[in-house]
């Protein structure tokens, strides 16, 4: 599934995960932009997520930001994960107080940038499965929405 105007062509990849009691929905955006002013804006929202992070994300306070280029977070990170080091890159992670976990990666070499939205929801029973992974899509949606992604 995929979107193209003539900035842009976003493309939408779904992943699922399931355990007896919680359904996980992985959503990959990649954003394609168009040559040097692509990569300038990627570059630019980057820089406004770094400077104006978002404090709440659909009512869900944002309760922690790693963000990989800086040393402070990615020292904070390695000791997350019992010493193993993880190399400094541009990646950004906002994690909410509902379990939403947003990542953002921007392309090194080309006008691209990707978000990982990591949502879940309790299963209450087989039967709801395909209810909640409607809901868990319509929550992805409005993340995308909030964030101004479209």
């Amino acid at each position: 599934m995929y979107s193209k105007n003539s900035d842009s062509i976003i493309l939408l990849i779904f992943r699922n995960r399931i355990s007896p009691t919680v359904v996980f929905r992985l959503f990959i955006l990649l954003i394609l932009k168009k040559g040097k002013s692509g990569v300038e804006e990627i570059k630019e929202m980057m820089s406004n997520f770094r400077t104006d992070p978002p404090k709440k994300i659909l009512n869900s306070a944002v309760t922690e930001i790693m963000d990989y280029i800086d040393p402070v977070y990615l020292e904070r990170a390695n000791r997350k994960n019992g010493g193993i080091v993880i190399p400094e890159s541009d990646v950004l992670q906002f994690f909410t107080a509902d379990g939403t976990k947003i990542s953002v990666r921007p392309s090194g070499t080309e006008p691209k940038i990707k978000f990982y939205i990591g949502v879940k929801a309790k299963l209450k029973h087989s039967s709801d499965y395909n209810k909640t992974i409607l809901e868990l899509d319509n929550k992805i949606e409005n993340i995308i929405k909030e964030l101004h992604l479209e």
